[in-house]
């Protein structure tokens, strides 16, 4: 079992690794939430190639949710490189909101242990007040 300085080092550990994180998650502001495909379509031309071949294309779309609904928006050639690397941003922000739940929890239960270790050491317990004090 650990005592409470270890749970200590543990604690100011975690508490630099979620301090990173957040700056980590704060860079990432600037997002876009969605998903980058390419579309090929045929056209209305009898005798084009499209209708046995080769499609024309590709056309890149931005497909977004927003309020319930779906929405498309097409991509011009130089929106694609911007509006991928804000959908990556995007998903690079949720892995690293997964991570910092992680954190946050391993801190929520690393800070119980340790007042429980000092309730022990010391007979005294951090944050609410014992209960006998409450009942008296």
């Amino acid at each position: 079992m650990l005592d409470a300085d270890e749970i200590r080092e543990r604690i100011r550990k975690r508490l630099a690794a979620q301090q990173r994180l957040v700056r980590s998650l704060l860079a990432l502001r600037e997002q876009l939430q969605g998903s980058l495909f390419a579309r090929y379509g045929t056209c209305g031309k009898e005798t084009c190639v499209c209708r046995h071949g080769q499609k024309h294309g590709p056309y890149y779309v931005l497909s977004t949710r927003g309020r319930g609904q779906g929405a498309f928006a097409y991509l011009q050639g130089g929106q694609l490189a911007a509006a991928r690397s804000l959908v990556l941003r995007y998903r690079a922000f949720r892995r690293g909101l997964r991570r910092l739940k992680k954190v946050n929890l391993e801190l929520v239960g690393l800070l119980q242990r340790y007042q429980g270790a000092m309730a022990r050491a010391g007979g005294k317990r951090l944050g609410m007040p014992s209960e006998k004090r409450l009942i008296s």
